[in-house]
């Protein structure tokens, strides 16, 4: 998803010279400061060796400065399960990450599949 962080509205279109195709999308607007928290529990599955489970947490967000009040206003909280199998070249993981408090117009449950440790 990687949109976590501060968005602005602006027009996008097909061609410019025709407004008919224009539409408002939603882009990032980046910030000055960035705040991670990420926590993962692994697991191991006994049925098969380099296999393992996992849970985990994942939370921040981009701010233009962080404070309290911008803290509780846009902090973004993400909980999931996973699965691990280790390889030659790193493990394989398979996420399903569910998001507490999602950015209206996206799907706030995401399936990530990726090669290589996560931090």
């Amino acid at each position: 998803m990687n949109g976590a962080g501060p968005q602005q509205t602006v027009q996008a279109c097909g061609n410019p010279s025709d407004l008919s195709t224009c539409s408002l999308i939603r882009v990032p607007n980046g910030g000055t400061q960035l705040l991670i928290i990420n926590s993962e529990f692994r697991i191991p599955v006994p049925l098969k060796k380099g296999l393992g489970v996992a849970a985990f947490y994942d939370g921040g967000n981009v701010f233009q400065r962080i404070g309290f009040h911008d803290l509780g206003a846009g902090y973004s909280n993400t909980i999931g399960l996973g699965l691990r199998y280790a390889t030659p070249v790193g493990p394989v993981r398979i996420d399903v990450g569910h998001n507490l408090n999602p950015i209206a117009g996206i799907n706030s449950t995401q399936l990530f599949i990726t090669l290589g440790q996560a931090f």
